[in-house]
């Protein structure tokens, strides 16, 4: 059953112009952003021996993956609100088992594309950094391939995170309106309130909603690597503007929440929703 419908998905995202047109964008502003991370790398950590130069090459891919994941999540929003808009979510309904198992095959579909974003991203974002800096030059293997998996996930997340809005919402242009006010100026604001406040604990909330919480994941083994395990928390917080971050995987697990708290909404709103 799933099956089907995950074939069905996927016949909808390779007919569409959608999935590719949002990935143009993506590979041309990591090739960018990881080209200068190379040139940057041998501009401030010039110095007579290979181990003194920084591999800044891993914070310029984490955030290109942070980029990416955004996108990932435009693309999960307009997919799933596109068949409210067209109205082919009416026959995909009526010819599914249920709306539920479509609202499954929509968020692993669009996890899935969101995917595909982050391995171009590191594919591209590896080119630009050979060509922006010596070969000696680039980061161990590890940790490059520690961020290009946290970056993954992210970008996974984001997608079905996305996709979830889309079905909850049922309309492209709001869902798109609201998701990029709030990941552009609704979040940073709200962290930089809560990362202002006199109590830990509230400044602690920072690192626990959607957009940062992302951030930390991507940004937590660059951090590790620039300047050391003991040092690396505070530049995580610096990074990714937030007040006691958790590790990696604790960003990733607050994500995941996010994305399977929306997609419980979905499931309730799009199930109560009239399509005729």
């Amino acid at each position: 059953m799933i099956a089907a419908l995950l074939r069905s998905e996927l016949r909808k995202t390779r007919s569409t112009k959608l999935w590719w047109g949002l990935l143009v964008p993506v590979a041309l502003l990591t090739l960018l952003v990881n080209l200068f991370g190379g040139v940057f790398t041998l501009a401030l950590g010039a110095g007579p021996d290979a181990e003194d130069r920084l591999p800044l090459l891993l914070a310029s891919l984490a955030y290109s993956l942070a980029l990416a994941a955004t996108f990932s999540g435009v693309y999960g929003a307009i997919s799933a609100a596109g068949e409210f808009r067209h109205r082919t979510i009416t026959t995909t309904y009526l010819t599914a088992p249920g709306r539920g198992p479509v609202l499954v095959a929509k968020l692993l579909v669009a996890a899935g594309v969101g995917a595909v974003y982050a391995l171009v991203t590191a594919v591209v974002g590896a080119f630009g950094g050979l060509v922006g800096q010596e070969s000696t030059q680039f980061p161990e293997t590890g940790a490059l391939l520690g961020v290009v998996a946290i970056g993954a996930g992210v970008c996974a997340l984001w997608g079905a995170l996305g996709a979830a809005l889309g079905t909850a919402l049922g309309n492209q242009v709001t869902v798109l309106v609201l998701l990029l006010v709030y990941v552009l100026l609704g979040e940073p604001l709200l962290s930089l309130l809560l990362t202002a406040n006199d109590s830990p604990a509230v400044a602690g909330i920072s690192a626990y909603l959607p957009v940062n919480a992302g951030e930390v994941a991507l940004y937590d083994v660059p951090a590790r690597v620039l300047v050391g395990p003991a040092d690396g928390a505070e530049l995580l917080g610096l990074a990714a503007g937030v007040s006691g971050p958790p590790s990696w995987w604790g960003g990733l697990l607050v994500l995941a929440g996010w994305a399977a708290v929306t997609g419980a909404l979905a499931g309730v709103v799009g199930g109560r929703r009239d399509i005729t």
